[in-house]
């Protein structure tokens, strides 16, 4: 019964550790390039001294070029405008996800990064008043 306690403590341990390496940020749609979204390095609690030489980056299977970190001050920021429309279409919900890669030792992190609809769009009535 007490190894199975421990067992049981480890692996929730390990299911925490994993999970907080989960970051979530939020960004307005159409905002410009530089706009500043999270202070990523910090909130994941590396050294800006050690981004460089660990080979800080960051990775994202479909949207790579929207967002980008600054190396000198661990800044994450956009790179390039974000479309929300063109991103997730009518989707209530839309995020673009990354992956945080770091070297010596390896650490991956998951971080989402939401886009806020800024509503755009003007209404559209199907019948006249």
């Amino acid at each position: 019964l007490g190894s199975w306690r421990l067992l049981l403590s480890l692996l929730l341990l390990a299911a925490w550790k994993a999970g907080s390496g989960q970051l979530h940020y939020f960004v307005s749609e159409e905002a410009k390039h530089g706009t500043f979204v999270g202070r990523i390095a910090q909130d994941l609690g590396l050294e800006l001294a050690e981004l460089v030489p660990r080979l800080f980056r960051v990775a994202s299977k479909t949207h790579g070029d929207l967002l980008e970190v600054n190396l000198q001050n661990g800044i994450l920021f956009v790179n390039s405008r974000i479309d929300r429309e063109e991103l997730c279409g009518r989707s209530a919900e839309c995020s673009i996800h990354l992956e945080v890669i770091v070297d010596r030792p390896l650490q991956v992190f998951h971080v989402d990064v939401e886009v806020k609809d800024i509503n755009d769009n003007p209404p559209v009535f199907r019948v006249k008043d």
